[in-house]
């Protein structure tokens, strides 16, 4: 598929290519796109990430920012809302590894305040190191892995910073965002691909166009509501069990073959089919 036709099938792709590239407000959602942008040119024509950076991991990242905007979790508008949980937590997955690429001289400068982010920072610089030694031949597994690592550390931080907004959101918001949470840690242990070419193929995802009011989900489209139910039920797993959980999925990822075989795992570790449990155990007694 050709650049031009992945990017038209992106929710995103007319407002891609009608950026104001100078325009890098992490205030507003159109900076943040602006960012990502940067961030995804940076990378073009080093070799393995593409002509167009089409295989930079960051295209999931914009392809987030536009769900949380069209969804109205981000507030009206373009302006990104002081109390928004979601912009808290997009500020530390769209400015953080900015302020970082900076420091490498591959995006231009801006004033962003990483107060409270320096942890993350260093694995930000991890990546960027490894995307910046890229050759045309690489692997991209190992970039995507340090990009998860820096992401898992700034998401962290930023849920650790922003408790109050989150509580401010109604119930099911917060049961969906809790679940998301733990949604990202099973991604980043399974080094998820979130380039454009993988999003080109597979989508973007069935999100819920809305802010989830408490006990209403009815009016959404059915595969909407299955993927809301299915994240809030991880989020709703019992504080034991969730870390025994997630240390099975670490042992389950450390081969490529069950990391390539994700929708099949996921299934397997949290649906109800015993025949896909027992290919979960068979990857977890790998040696």
């Amino acid at each position: 598929m050709s650049f031009d036709a992945a990017l038209a099938r992106m929710p995103f792709g007319t407002a891609w290519r009608a950026l104001d590239l100078d325009h890098l407000d992490p205030r507003s959602v159109r900076g943040r796109l602006a960012m990502y942008r940067r961030l995804v040119e940076a990378a073009a024509g080093r070799g393995a990430l593409g002509a167009h950076g089409e295989r930079s991991p960051f295209w999931g990242y914009a392809a987030q920012l536009a769900w949380q905007h069209a969804s109205g979790r981000l507030g009206g508008g373009d302006a990104i809302a002081a109390a928004s949980w979601w912009g808290a937590c997009n500020f530390a997955l769209s400015a953080i590894p900015y302020a970082a690429a900076m420091q490498h001289d591959l995006v231009p400068r801006v004033a962003i305040d990483t107060a409270g982010y320096e942890p993350a920072l260093p694995h930000w610089h991890g990546a960027f190191h490894r995307m910046v030694a890229l050759d045309a031949d690489a692997d991209l597994e190992p970039l995507r892995f340090a990009v998860w690592r820096a992401h898992l550390a700034s998401i962290e931080l930023a849920v650790g910073r922003h408790a109050r907004e989150l509580a401010a959101m109604p119930a099911d918001e917060q049961a969906f965002a809790r679940g998301w949470i733990r949604m990202v840690d099973l991604f980043g242990a399974a080094a998820l691909r979130t380039d454009l070419e993988h999003l080109a193929a597979r989508g973007t995802g069935t999100l819920p166009g809305r802010v989830l009011a408490d006990g209403a989900i009815d009016d959404l489209p059915r595969v909407e509501r299955g993927a809301v139910r299915r994240v809030i039920a991880l989020g709703q797993r019992p504080a034991w069990r969730w870390p025994v959980e997630l240390a099975v999925w670490h042992r389950v990822m450390r081969t490529r073959a069950a990391r390539e075989d994700l929708d099949g795992v996921l299934a397997g570790m949290f649906g109800r089919s015993w025949r896909r449990r027992l290919r979960v155990l068979a990857y977890a007694v790998r040696p």
